[in-house]
């Protein structure tokens, strides 16, 4: 046991550290970033939308490829994340909605003005989902970048069972019996190819055994998951149900072979075999034996048969045939002389 293993802690991960720089704006001077030139958008009566301007294109040209930590999508994923928060504070500030929305139009100008400035480029993941949504996103990905982070580390950082328990913490967060069915609602007309909460195949609510997989562990009892969101009403999970000891991690690489693989395993098997006793009787000496003894016998036994078929038959009319003729005969016995009738 590692006595000076701690929590998880996640606010000091990279990932944390990032989006706090991104939101970051002390220091910023607006008027040095040239705005115009970015937007065909109208600011000089908007100064909220020449700082909201300055700052992104600090964080897209400065922020965003200075911090390697990152790869490069995890970055741009919390650079859309940022954008939208800001986005929705503004709009809510000035009351801004609807289609003429300036807000918008305006980040949408500066965002490609820059990917057409710069070798390096992010893509806008836009505003087709609502804001509480794209925070369950981020909520997301930062339990999976968390996940990925603690990895790396060894059991002198984090204990495995600390690591395991801040897994299930999350994982009751979304999916225990109590919350099970409120993000299922929020789920609903969403799916794995469309909507937020598919980031990428090990971090995702439609495969919760590998998103939310648990390290193994000596002597730690797994609990139970369901599948995927989409199993929520059919969730027989409890905040206190009985753990339930896992096996066969989700990330093993054992696979567990479907009814129709050892179908065809064994069938494969057994035509196999079937080919090789016909090379084995064709081409082996075992085969060569068995053509000119055992089955000579067979073939001289059947010659035989044929043969002897019609004089038995003959022979049993014949017999029938005796029989009839002999129910009354005259026999002569030698020894007295004498004619006796006999009934035969």
């Amino acid at each position: 046991m590692c006595e000076e293993c701690h929590d998880v802690i996640e606010e000091d991960f990279p990932h944390h550290n990032f989006y706090k720089k991104l939101k970051d704006n002390d220091g910023l001077v607006s008027e040095s970033y040239e705005i115009h030139k970015y937007s065909t958008v109208p600011i000089s009566d908007k100064a909220y939308l020449k700082a909201f301007g300055s700052q992104l294109i600090r964080n897209y040209r400065d922020i965003l490829p200075s911090f390697e930590t990152l790869n490069h999508k995890t970055r741009c994923r919390y650079l859309n994340y940022w954008i939208r928060e800001e986005t929705d504070r503004y709009e809510r500030e000035k009351s801004v909605s609807g289609f003429e929305n300036p807000i918008r139009t305006f980040i949408s100008e500066v965002w490609n003005k820059l990917k057409e400035e710069l070798d390096y480029n992010c893509e806008m993941e836009g505003f087709e989902f609502p804001i509480n949504d794209i925070r369950i996103r981020k909520e997301l990905d930062d339990f999976c970048t968390s996940r990925d982070i603690l990895h790396t580390k060894s059991e002198n950082d984090y204990s495995c069972n600390a690591v395991n328990d801040w897994i299930n913490q999350n994982y009751n967060k979304y999916f225990s019996k109590k919350n099970c069915k409120t993000y299922n609602k929020i789920n609903d007309g969403y799916n794995e190819k469309f909507g937020p909460f598919h980031i990428s195949e090990s971090c995702t609510f439609y495969d919760i055994p590998t998103t939310f997989r648990n390290f193994v562990c000596d002597n730690y009892v797994h609990e139970y998951k369901i599948k995927s969101i989409l199993n929520c009403e059919r969730n027989t999970a409890s905040d206190n149900v009985e753990n339930l000891p896992v096996i066969v991690q989700p990330s093993d690489n054992k696979l567990n072979m479907p009814t129709w693989t050892t179908i065809l395993v064994v069938s494969l098997t057994f035509f196999g075999i079937l080919f090789a006793l016909f090379i084995l009787y064709k081409f082996s000496p075992f085969g060569s034996f068995l053509r000119h003894n055992v089955m000579e016998k067979y073939n001289v036994q059947g010659y035989v048969d044929y043969n002897i078929k019609p004089f038995l038959e003959s022979t049993l009319h014949t017999v029938y045939e005796t029989s009839d003729k002999r129910r009354h005969t005259i026999g002569y016995h030698a020894t007295q002389n004498n004619m006796l009738i006999h009934n035969m």
